[in-house]
């Protein structure tokens, strides 16, 4: 798991980390231990949780975190999650790696490859199906409006929206947001879902399109389209 770490972390954009010891509880990453040799077992993992007040407060947590990975066996994933609900981070997205170790450092490289990307924070309520409902992902909230790449036959490819709920769709990060769309025609606002990766802007921040120039079609929509392409296409 360590070498899965320090071959997918860049220096000065490792995560913040917070170390699981069986034999000294929670520790940080520069902290210095003598060898030792005890492993995490089921009695462990029960004797720590006796403790738990006394482990968590031996190292500095991370303030500001966005979300939490849970890297390792299922015993220490155990004392992790108890450790996760006390130091009052149960809000945050909480993730778990799971199956073989080869599985679980697959996971952790993709968790890591993933750092910098903007993630859901904030968590505000949920669906009656349980699913958490977030205020923010990365510089955008709800409430915002925003211009996104729309994708799928037919649509333009730059839309107008504002952001109504945030949630983790199938597909990632997803808004249910009003859409500035076009339906039978005619310009209409449509309350649909939205993937938040395709954000560019916020609506106010738009750069402003040029006019059409002489040899174009004349059809002003055409001119915004391209300008939009030109400037917002990933």
């Amino acid at each position: 798991m360590y070498q899965t770490y320090r071959a997918h972390t860049r220096c000065g954009a490792a995560p913040a980390m917070v170390i699981l010891s069986a034999k000294h509880g929670f520790v940080a990453p520069d902290d210095t231990l003598d060898p030792y040799d005890l492993r995490m077992t089921n009695a462990r993992a029960d004797e720590l949780l006796a403790r738990l007040d006394q482990s968590v407060t031996q190292v500095a947590w991370p303030r500001r975190a966005s979300r939490v990975l849970l890297a390792g066996g299922q015993t220490y994933r155990r004392v992790m999650r108890a450790a996760i609900g006390l130091v009052g981070a149960p809000h945050l997205p909480i993730e778990e790696v799971c199956g073989g170790i080869g599985y679980q450092r697959s996971q952790l490289a993709n968790f890591l490859a993933e750092q910098g990307r903007p993630a859901l924070a904030d968590q505000i309520g949920s669906h009656p199906n349980g699913q958490p409902l977030y205020r923010r992902y990365g510089v955008y909230a709800v409430g915002d409006s925003v211009l996104f790449n729309d994708r799928g036959p037919g649509r333009l490819a730059l839309k107008r929206a504002v952001l109504r709920e945030m949630f983790n769709g199938p597909a990632g990060p997803t808004a249910c947001a009003d859409v500035d769309d076009t339906v039978a025609g005619r310009a209409r606002v449509v309350s649909r879902w939205i993937t938040l990766a395709g954000i560019r802007c916020r609506a106010e921040e738009a750069p402003v399109a040029p006019p059409p120039t002489a040899g174009s079609n004349g059809r002003i929509e055409d001119a915004v389209r391209l300008a939009g392409r030109a400037t917002f296409s990933i």
